[in-house]
């Protein structure tokens, strides 16, 4: 009570777990103070002054255990002080500890001392409405640990149906966000990685919380997870949904009404189909196979007529049959990260598809032009009046493709590749008719293929732009992109008399992050007073002919992270970097030696123009896709 302001008569403090109720409160006369995750530092120190309460020092036989149970609880005030306080009636016996590391979940959900903990986070889980509790139960059958992407995640609440339409007209994918936040406001998921925009990219349920919630799934029905390694025989008819971590499947009950196999992590090889066969499996609508050893497309999923999520993602799969046509209800397909290059013109049957993902990462060279592989299709896209997301097109001379978009007025995110210079017109009046678009990705057909896209006269409300290949011309109409985040230019290959990317940038309202890739050929880049007033992340990339970077006073105010690569010709650092009090991180990739040895805290001849910047690092490319890296701050 003796940090609580004293110039008042009353003081209050309430506490909850809840974070929309706290901010709800907040006006002039009430703080609020977020209970932050502990620090590993804190949570020793934490642990250990109630662990032995004499000595408040782990003794060094005890160090690593204690490290493996505070792994568990990841910062929780909560849980650390409850383990705490158990660990204390141990003594310094290490058997004892051992013992409680290896039971802990059952500690948690037993009517010993660790039940506390578990009491004050069912009532977090009780207190949630329906429709929060299965989607907070199914991101539960995801590992531990488990980096849980945001769109993968509500891909699967949307197949499951458990986001539905609502009076308000907004769309499925929208709403998925707002139960996502509201779940992470009320402290039952935690945000692993944040987007530039201030969107959770990934996240997860602790540790703790997600061993005390296993046994809700079982208790409710909701899901049999098998955590182990090892072959599972399912024999419960009823069970709705199965999660496998580490493991293979083995024999089902011929009557299993399953509609959800949810298989995580690498398994034993598998060249046709899965191992458990498409009867005991009629029911099922999601399908989620990442990582699996898989050669070929399993043939007994064309016998999964129910199935709306079907995702085979880093697997090893080529080709994908004509039956898929038969699968009438599938809503995702995720082939990501596979060996697939071409659809089938049934891909067109499914007429209820909203994500096609076909496309796979090839990094090589880490600045290679075509890093991206996607797909070719035999004949109509789809027919699906519900697409939201198509990743990414092959067109190679087939401009009808373009032309068959136009109909895809629902779309959210496109990705198109393979485009020559007199496709130019034709794509820029489908994007124009494509008035939900909100990301777009286009590629020429290399790296010496124009992009021609001068004229777009209403863009559609773009969030994130990524133009790969050479600019004949810089396209004005990006200037009226007010909700832009994003933007990559890539081997634009512009020229400093007259196209001049910066002058029709700098007045976008909500970038936040801007790369140039090979973009600009001219010898100088100036941020002039008063633009880029967002913008956090800057990257300059093989700027061949770069010789000067000049950032004015009050430009780039909000600028945290500058990151330059190969720009070999690159004099000095930035002039006007010591201006900026926001820039947390600088990073210099490749970049030739007397440049980085300026920046060094050791003799750098300009060191005291960035030593206000926390984190300083240089990076060289090494054989085997490893990177030299050099902290300058040392």
């Amino acid at each position: 009570m003796l940090a609580l302001p004293r110039r008042n008569r009353s003081r209050i403090i309430i506490t909850t777990r809840r974070g929309d109720i706290a901010y709800s409160l907040k006006d002039g006369s009430v703080d609020v103070h977020p209970i932050q995750h502990l620090s590993l530092e804190k949570a020793k120190e934490l642990i250990h002054r109630i662990a032995f309460p004499g000595s408040r020092i782990c003794p060094p036989a005890l160090a690593t255990l204690s490290n493996e149970i505070l792994g568990k609880c990841e910062g929780l005030p909560l849980a650390i002080t409850e383990i705490g306080h158990l660990l204390s009636t141990k003594g310094e016996r290490e058997p004892e500890w051992k013992k409680l590391r290896d039971s802990l979940a059952s500690e948690l959900t037993s009517h010993g001392r660790l039940a506390n903990i578990a009491k004050v986070l069912i009532l977090s889980y009780d207190d949630l409405p329906y429709h929060l509790k299965n989607c907070f139960l199914l991101m539960n059958t995801f590992p531990p640990n488990h980096p849980i992407q945001r769109t993968e995640l509500i891909r699967l609440w949307i197949a499951e149906d458990f986001i539905t339409e609502g009076n308000n007209g907004k769309e499925l994918e929208d709403l998925g966000e707002e139960y996502l936040n509201e779940l992470i406001q009320r402290n039952l998921v935690q945000v692993w990685q944040m987007d530039i925009d201030g969107r959770p990219r990934t996240c997860h349920v602790q540790n703790i919380i997600h061993e005390i919630v296993l046994s809700q799934l079982q208790d409710e029905n909701f899901c049999e997870v098998y955590p182990d390694q090892g072959t599972f025989d399912i024999s419960k008819e009823r069970v709705r949904r199965i999660s496998i971590h580490t493991g293979d499947l083995g024999q089902l009950c011929p009557n299993l009404r399953a509609r959800a196999l949810l298989k995580f992590g690498r398994s034993a090889p598998c060249q046709h189909s899965i191992p458990i066969g498409y009867s005991s499996l009629k029911m099922l609508r999601e399908l989620h196979l990442e990582g699996a050893n898989l050669d070929m497309f399993p043939a007994d999923i064309e016998e999964l007529l129910l199935l709306r999520y079907l995702c085979l993602r880093n697997t090893r799969i080529r080709s994908i049959p004509k039956s898929i046509g038969k699968l009438k209800h599938l809503e995702t397909l995720d082939l990501k990260q596979t060996l697939v290059r071409t659809l089938p013109k049934e891909i067109c049957h499914l007429s209820k598809l909203r994500y096609l993902l076909v496309y796979r990462y090839d990094i090589e060279d880490y600045v290679a032009f075509n890093t991206i592989k996607g797909f070719e299709v035999a004949g109509e896209i789809t027919r699906s009046a519900n697409l939201r997301k198509l990743l990414f097109v092959q067109v190679n001379k087939n401009h009808k493709i373009i032309v068959a978009m136009r109909d895809l007025r629902e779309l959210r995110r496109l990705g198109i590749m393979g485009l020559r210079k007199e496709d130019g017109r034709i794509l820029s009046e489908t994007i124009q008719m494509l008035r939900n678009l909100h990301s777009l990705n286009v590629a020429a057909e290399n790296e010496a293929g124009v992009l021609d896209m001068p004229e777009i006269s209403h863009p559609p409300p773009l969030q994130r732009l990524y133009l790969n290949g050479r600019l004949e011309r810089m396209p004005v109409w990006i200037s009226e992109l007010h909700d832009l985040v994003r933007l990559r230019l890539k081997w634009s290959q512009l020229d400093q008399q007259c196209n001049n990317p910066i002058n029709i940038l700098q007045d976008l309202p909500n970038l936040l992050e801007l790369q140039l890739l090979d973009a600009y050929n001219g010898d100088q880049l100036e941020f002039n007073a008063g633009k880029f007033q967002k913008l956090k992340i800057l990257e300059l990339e093989l700027l061949r002919q770069l010789k000067m970077v000049i950032m004015e006073r009050n430009s780039l105010p909000c600028l945290q992270t500058l990151i330059i690569r190969r720009c070999g010709q690159l004099g000095q650092i930035p002039v006007g970097i010591d201006d900026l009090s926001r820039l947390k991180e600088i990073h210099l990739y490749d970049m030739p030696e007397n440049f980085v040895s300026m920046l060094e805290k050791n003799g750098g001849s300009l060191y005291h123009l960035v030593q206000h910047v926390p984190l300083k690092r240089s990076y060289y490319a090494q054989n085997g896709g490893r990177w030299d890296v050099k902290d300058l701050s040392d």
